[in-house]
């Protein structure tokens, strides 16, 4: 047998390491900005969250809180339509309501938007935000009616997102999309303005500078619904391909998968306790999901048909809004379960609702081209406020 020899490089020979290329990026590199803003979230919202777990283990404010549940679910029985008004000649595609003050805002198929007083529904300003069709209107979490300044943002079939002062102004405009916008969302602090595409991404915004903070791509399908944690530390999206992910926003990791749906989730919303979330969609379905068990507590059959929106009753979380194209928007307890009521009087789909939890009212829109206001039967007496 042959003795074993060592191989012995020749001196001209390269060697493989010596010839490679450089690693390819497969991802899209933040600005520079993006790691401070992070920090930022991270501060803020670990107090926040310190702040809702003080509250949380103090039993006055859990009895406050029992008690201003307990007399919500009471006003959502009694909920009847009180005003209906001819919003457009086109279909309203969506509806937000100021989180202080009385605003409520609505966006039109023809790319209209329209900012409403909320106690009659009377117009304030009227705007052509896009010149092709609306896709989504958000109130800025900070706006105040009858003080100037920047008011709401709207995402169109574009594929921008615009910022609006309260006299139909534009002040920023998102660029950035290739394809159309299905959803936005101020972020809790209103620094930031998210959005969704069926360009397969999201995307986070400065709303002042309207600098791009973040493009999260590689996604299978379209991004259709965002929402945000209450502490601003995470948010959760909805896909067409019926799969719900959450994201933190301090790291920028996905962190959890929501699966379950079986078609598309158009809705999604993330309940004042900071840990529940609701998903809803094509199924039919909406489900409650606790984040702290990672995993789904309970399945609403909401609807006979496509859910088009869902939101949680903003002060408490303690209900459940969905809207359906079956034409009506029901009223759930998260505690029970059960559906508190169900409205109906729109002559079609409905393809909004929002709610002003403090006044007791509710907002639909929907494909009869009308916004309609829901509020306690009276009954001799005005409707119970929180």
């Amino acid at each position: 047998m042959e003795p074993h020899v060592a191989y012995e490089r020749d001196e001209n020979e390269t060697m493989d390491v010596d010839r490679a290329d450089p690693p390819e990026i497969f991802y899209t590199i933040g600005c520079d900005d993006s790691e401070r803003t992070r920090r930022k979230r991270a501060v803020e919202s670990l107090r926040r969250a310190t702040q809702r777990i003080e509250c949380e283990t103090d039993e006055r404010h859990r009895t406050n809180e029992r008690n201003a549940r307990a007399l919500f679910e009471q006003n959502a029985r009694r909920l009847v339509l009180e005003r209906s008004e001819a919003a457009h000649r086109r279909p309203v595609v969506r509806c937000s309501s100021s989180t202080v003050g009385d605003t409520v805002a609505t966006c039109i198929w023809d790319g209209t938007c329209r900012l409403r007083d909320r106690n009659n529904l009377q117009g304030k300003t009227t705007f052509a935000a896009h010149e092709v069709r609306c896709a989504d209107v958000r109130i800025h979490p900070s706006y105040c009616a009858g003080v100037d300044g920047p008011c709401a943002a709207t995402g169109s079939s574009d594929g921008t997102a615009k910022r609006w002062d309260n006299r139909g102004r534009n002040l920023a405009t998102y660029k950035g999309h290739t394809d159309r916008l299905a959803c936005i969302a101020f972020h809790p602090y209103g620094h930031h303005l998210a959005t969704t595409s069926f360009d397969r991404t999201r995307r986070l915004w400065d709303v002042e500078t309207a600098a791009e903070l973040l493009l999260q791509e590689g996604l299978s399908r379209a991004v259709y619904a965002l929402a945000f944690q209450c502490d601003g530390s995470w948010c959760v999206s909805g896909r067409l391909d019926a799969v719900g992910w959450v994201w933190d926003l301090r790291t920028g990791r996905h962190i959890h998968t929501l699966t379950g749906h079986i078609k598309p989730i158009l809705a999604v919303d993330v309940a004042e306790d900071g840990y529940t979330v609701a998903t809803a969609g094509e199924d039919h379905t909406c489900r409650l999901w606790d984040l702290r068990q990672r995993r789904c507590i309970y399945t609403l059959p909401a609807h006979s048909s496509l859910i088009s929106a869902a939101c949680f009753e903003t002060k408490q979380g303690g209900t459940l809004l969905t809207a359906s194209y079956d034409g009506t928007v029901r009223l759930w307890s998260t505690t029970t379960y059960a559906c508190l009521n169900t409205l109906k009087a729109h002559e079609g789909k409905v393809a909004a609702v929002a709610v002003a939890a403090e006044a007791a009212l509710v907002f639909s829109a929907g494909f009869d081209k009308s916004l309609k206001r829901w509020c306690v039967d009276r009954e001799g007496e005005g409707p119970n406020a929180l």
